[in-house]
């Protein structure tokens, strides 16, 4: 990955430097889904497209693929799933063998800056809490568009701000759906976040613990660490303070 990939990945983490990158796979072993709800996509899928029309599908920044791993368990889906860290592909692997579903599953370890341009034509993509990883929200709701074939679909995960925040790190709402058509996608659906700050507390908590470890082990690393764990504490905050986070259905037209 080069530099700028790099920097995209660990913002797409909540992180502001690469340096964490290497430690992620440890952080976050507590974690199968990393942002993303599995129900939630796999509902919105269900209910609104029909099982004709959704047969392959393309998970970018997959994770530990439990979103492709339902795709393909739940709606038979024909899924390749493509993320920076090994570990996780890895993991991903695993829980498509032990679900039954890795002959519906390819997972691969690779940059989505470079991969996404090469893929196209599918019913389905998926772009789940990747943030961005694919740049500004146009550019990648453009590069999204030209992995799917036209009336196809994409599941993604998110956020918007409240209308008249001027002090706003997230589009509002109205700011995304303007993007949405000028990037050639008609909303469907969606559905907004229901976690709740117990749910939030819990998972600080589990990260926390990974942190202190990592501390321990690493002593050089510590203010890398406790800026890491501050981040994350910053994100859930706004999710509960001053953004929605929502996963939108969206058609390709």
């Amino acid at each position: 990955m080069d530099t700028r990939t790099e920097q995209n990945l660990a913002a797409s983490m909540t992180s502001d430097t690469p340096d964490i990158i290497p430690f992620l796979p440890y952080l976050l072993q507590d974690f199968c889904e990393l942002g993303s709800s599995p129900d939630d996509m796999v509902g919105l899928l269900s209910e609104h497209v029909a099982a004709s029309e959704r047969n392959t599908a393309l998970d970018l920044g997959c994770g530990k693929g439990v979103i492709a791993v339902a795709l393909a368990r739940r709606l038979g889906m024909r899924v390749k799933g493509i993320d920076a860290i090994p570990e996780f592909v890895e993991e991903a692997r695993e829980a498509a063998a032990r679900e039954g579903v890795a002959h519906l599953c390819a997972f691969e370890v690779g940059d989505i800056t470079v991969e996404a341009p090469l893929e196209s034509e599918y019913d389905c993509a998926v772009y789940g809490a990747v943030g961005p990883a694919l740049g500004a929200p146009m550019d990648m709701l453009a590069t999204m568009r030209k992995t799917l074939r036209t009336g196809g679909y994409l599941l993604l995960d998110d956020a918007y701000a409240e209308e008249g925040d001027p002090n706003a790190s997230y589009p509002t709402r109205s700011s995304w759906n303007e993007m949405f058509d000028k990037a050639g996608f008609e909303t469907i659906a969606s559905l907004s976040s229901t976690d709740t700050a117990a749910d939030y507390d819990e998972e600080i908590d589990r990260i926390a613990r990974r942190v202190a470890e990592l501390q321990a082990s690493h002593p050089e690393h510590v203010e890398l660490f406790e800026r890491y764990l501050d981040a994350q504490k910053g994100e859930y905050d706004e999710l509960l303070h001053e953004i929605v986070g929502v996963t939108w259905l969206l058609k390709a037209v």
